[in-house]
């Protein structure tokens, strides 16, 4: 897993330090990767998952 591409990938999804869980999902599915780490990513980059649909982070 290419962690320097799924954050340019978040970093384009996401909007004024926030991304959807939806979104979220949807990079996991285009990289092809899980998005179990996306949680630790996402916090190091200080991005808030918001409207998230499971309760997975």
């Amino acid at each position: 897993m290419n962690i320097e591409l799924i954050k340019e990938k978040l970093t384009e999804a996401s909007h004024d330090g926030k991304i959807t869980c939806a979104k979220c999902f949807a990079v996991g599915e285009e990289l092809g990767v899980s998005v179990d780490g996306f949680a630790q990513i996402l916090t190091d980059m200080d991005i808030r998952i918001i409207k998230c649909q499971l309760g997975c982070f």
